[in-house]
């Protein structure tokens, strides 16, 4: 069972943050979809055998998910199914997280907000939404959707409130369920992206 997470292009808002938290792909963002779409759409190898290929298209319902998602269903030629547990938090999700004093200091636990525990279960929910319709299918999920919350995807399937990463617009992370657990096969996969084109 394999889901492919994919962090939409870059958004309006990237340029210049507003109150306005769904806004629209930039320019370079539809360019950076664009790029995505195409490479997967020719199913490129990664290594001697090994390609995405999947057979259900999910999104989130902002519209810089939709808007690179659209990229993909045309290209893949596969409908999109949005998906409301896909959407980002309302929040910066980093900064509610649990914090390390230093290198050399042991972190002391810290209570994690509720509204950091909703979005957590809004995550973990998701995940097992997004496996039962692979399951179903018998085809991997390719899911459009945002940084913070692939990161809590992660951090759910690591059981660790603590990890985080950076991830770049249009970046491939794939998660699989093997020998009863998860496992992270590609973060910030990023074949498909000339560096002119690679955004966080």
């Amino acid at each position: 069972m394999r889901i492919c997470l994919v962090r939409h292009g870059q958004s309006l808002w990237q340029l210049a943050p507003s109150r306005d938290w769904d806004t629209r792909l930039s320019d370079l963002g539809h360019r950076q979809a664009e790029a995505l779409a195409t490479w997967w759409a020719g199913h490129e190898l990664l290594d001697a055998t090994t390609r995405l290929d999947v057979g259900l298209l999910g999104a989130s319902p902002l519209k810089r998910a939709q808007e690179t998602a659209g990229y993909l269903a045309d290209a893949l030629r596969l409908p999109v199914t949005t998906r409301p547990s896909l959407t980002e938090a309302t929040f910066h999700v980093a900064a509610e997280l649990p914090q390390w004093p230093g290198p050399a200091v042991p972190r002391t636990p810290g209570t994690l907000s509720e509204r950091y525990r909703t979005f957590r279960k809004q995550a973990a929910d998701a995940l097992l939404e997004l496996a039962d319709a692979a399951e179903e299918k018998g085809d991997a999920v390719l899911a459009v959707t945002h940084g913070g919350f692939i990161k809590t995807v992660m951090r759910v399937i690591s059981d660790s409130d603590s990890f985080t990463c950076k991830l770049y617009n249009c970046g491939i992370n794939v998660i699989e369920w093997k020998d009863g657990r998860w496992r992270i096969v590609h973060l910030n996969l990023l074949d498909h992206l000339p560096p002119p084109l690679r955004t966080t």
